[in-house]
């Protein structure tokens, strides 16, 4: 009334019974309505909370998400920035919750779930949509589309004897002790179901070398075990599982003009000769998801496998109350893990693994866009803007794109692999990951492969220089890299394997060595490439926090 017809201030307040300063303040704009509240003024206006919320939204999907103290730094450091305080120290508690409850509506204090690096790296677009691709042809050719009865994801997870203990009912203000059994062995299970629904019984691997049916006392009708020397599968075990559980309760006996598909991840016991052409005389198409990407594209590790370890923790309870005084060992993880595994397994979950993953219905857009954030921070120099851009759409993920393309990377000053044009291998081995590797065009060149290493092999000098002995060093070690070469060549290493000075993995010397020598590395700080240390540099240790310049970029 006051701005459009002009009405007096006093008399628009008294008609419709709203403070006279308050109105005065609104229309001469000393008040911002979209950040007016009860209660002292906010230091940052509503255009500035919603740049930090954009913000802290970004980076959470990222992987790399804000902590209530780090946000509490955060405003610090942009008040000393915008120039409304005088020192960066961080906002009180009070702020932050006022922060937290103005925009209620967007954010939330929540307990991230871990992501590995390798998945979070190798979770892409591109990655992804290939494999649709490539799982859309397998589909078309072999009328998979309306056949889920014909479709089965196999999985494996681990489980121990010591689990996670429920809440209880304890006295106010008491933290009562909940007995657990000891981490003392590690037993596989592998799970299998079809994108209709049905499941095959679960097969335990149980670490050992003999054979004892009292594993199984108690488990369900179908189930079977086996025994492996580290508790894990391998060739041999899964050969036995696809032959003697996978085969024999598949819904209908696999021909030519009805085979099944068998979706699995990329692991190394998959993938054998030997798997490959048993699965491909009995009409079993494999289709091998990509490498780390089985939190996204993984049915029963998307549906199942999460509520089967919920179960299995249950029950571990329920049977430490009913057993008191005694432990959960391996002779009782099977009935246990078998009573969780067919609460899972059910039809709800295992079509639901199938349909949010995108096998069945196939359906690539099912993929949230979200979920492939985190990888643009091993892609990208300015990821938080990537996927800034992303989020506002497509041309403004163009114009990011040309704006980076524009900017020149700085030539490297060393003279190693990275300023030379990439030589691969004549004769790569072929990859698994996202294939069909029971079709003729993978089998091809896994023949075209091995017959080049014979021929290598056989036009090697038969005797070789002796290797220095390995006793009493322990090789399992993660830190320590492997000093001895193996027989096994998997083909020709990554570029960014190689030392930049002498452009190999392993330094040319190290076999002139008549005693053990752990090879140590040095990321050089100018270049960021990596230099054999006491071997292609005179420098013999890296301490931590200490500059290095490799040979090329110290000269």
């Amino acid at each position: 009334m006051v701005k459009e017809r002009q009405l007096p201030v006093k008399r628009a307040a008294k008609l419709f019974n709203v403070p006279v300063q308050t109105l005065r303040d609104r229309v001469k704009g000393k008040v911002d309505h979209l950040s007016v509240h009860v209660g002292s003024e906010s230091l940052f206006s509503h255009a500035e909370e919603e740049g930090i919320v954009d913000h802290l939204e970004t980076l959470a999907q990222l992987g790399y998400g804000y902590t209530n103290v780090q946000v509490q730094h955060l405003a610090g450091d942009l008040a000393l920035h915008l120039g409304k305080r005088t020192t960066g120290k961080p906002f009180s508690n009070n702020w932050l919750y006022g922060f937290l409850k103005r925009w209620s509506d967007r954010l939330a204090s929540i307990k991230p779930r871990g992501l590995d690096s390798g998945r979070a790296r190798n979770t892409t677009s591109a990655i992804v949509g290939s494999y649709f691709d490539t799982l859309g042809d397998v589909m078309s050719k072999y009328d998979f589309h309306n056949n889920p009865q014909r479709i089965y994801n196999v999985d494996e997870t681990g489980i121990q004897p010591e689990h996670r203990p429920p809440n209880v009912i304890a006295a106010k203000g008491s933290k009562p002790p909940a007995i657990t059994s000891p981490r003392s062995t590690t037993v596989t299970v592998m799970g299998c179901a079809s994108a209709s629904g049905h499941s095959i019984p679960p097969f335990f691997i149980f670490k050992g070398k003999r054979h004892n049916d009292d594993l199984m006392k108690g488990a369900t009708p179908g189930a079977r075990y086996t025994m492996s020397d580290s508790g894990w599968s391998n060739t041999a075990v899964f050969q036995e599982y696809i032959q003697k559980q996978f085969l024999p309760n598949v819904c209908g006996k696999p021909t030519s003009q009805q085979p099944v598909l068998l979706l699995l991840d990329g692991h190394s016991s998959h993938t054998s000769r030997s798997i490959i052409e048993w699965a491909k005389s009995h009409h079993i198409i494999l289709q091998v998801l990509p490498a780390h990407t089985s939190h996204v594209l993984q049915p029963l590790d998307v549906s199942v496998f999460g509520p089967f370890k919920a179960y299995y923790y249950q029950e571990c309870a329920y049977y430490m109350k009913r057993n008191m005084g005694q432990t959960i060992d391996r002779y009782s993880m099977g009935r246990i893990a078998c009573k969780a595994y067919l609460k899972a397994m059910t039809p709800t979950n295992i079509i639901s693994g199938f349909r949010k993953t995108g096998c069945y219905p196939l359906c690539p857009d099912v993929i949230a866009r979200e979920r492939l954030y985190p990888s643009e921070a091993f892609r990208e120099a300015a990821p938080v803007h990537k996927v800034m851009a992303m989020k506002t759409g497509r041309g403004a993920v163009d114009d990011f794109l040309a704006e980076m393309a524009e900017k020149k990377t700085p030539p490297c000053k060393c003279n190693c692999s990275c300023n030379k044009p990439s030589v691969k291998s004549t004769n790569p081995k072929p990859k698994p990951s996202g294939r069909a590797i029971t079709e003729d065009g993978y089998i091809e060149e896994l023949t075209t492969y091995e017959q080049a290493r014979q021929t290598t092999s056989a036009s090697r000098p038969t005797t070789e220089s002796q290797q220095p002995s390995t006793s009493g060093l322990n090789t399992s070690r993660n830190d320590v890299r492997d000093i001895v070469s193996s027989s096994e060549d998997d083909g020709e290493p990554d570029e960014t394997d190689k030392c930049c000075v002498c452009n190999m993995t392993s330094p040319p010397d190290l076999h002139k060595l008549q005693y053990i020598k752990i090879v140590n590395w040095a990321e050089c700080d100018a270049c960021g490439h990596w230099t054999h240390l006491s071997f292609c540099t005179k420098v013999k240790a890296i301490r931590r926090n200490d500059s290095f310049l490799c040979p090329h970029c110290d000269s």
